[in-house]
């Protein structure tokens, strides 16, 4: 908080952010919260020949943006298995 007197803000979380790197590409998966306590999931990947790409999505909460999180984590892994 910013102020302990202060009872309508709250403290902000630390972001979550996971990198996946493959042959192909670099992503960056990061689950943060806002100032107003929403909280945002927000995908950006750039490819060996320097195309660039990001999308970004509000979820409900905190376990729903952890849940999105992993299953991106687990497909980029069986991507990556796969591609080897």
């Amino acid at each position: 908080m910013i102020d302990p007197a202060d009872s309508r803000t709250l403290p902000l979380q630390k972001p979550t952010r996971v990198h996946f790197t493959t042959e192909a590409r670099i992503y960056t998966v990061v689950l943060d919260q806002d100032l107003l306590g929403d909280w945002r999931l927000s995908q950006s990947w750039l490819s060996r020949n320097g195309k660039r790409g990001a999308k970004s999505q509000l979820v409900e909460n905190f376990a729903q943006g952890m849940a999105m999180l992993e299953k991106l984590a687990k497909n980029r892994v069986q991507d990556a298995a796969t591609a080897s």
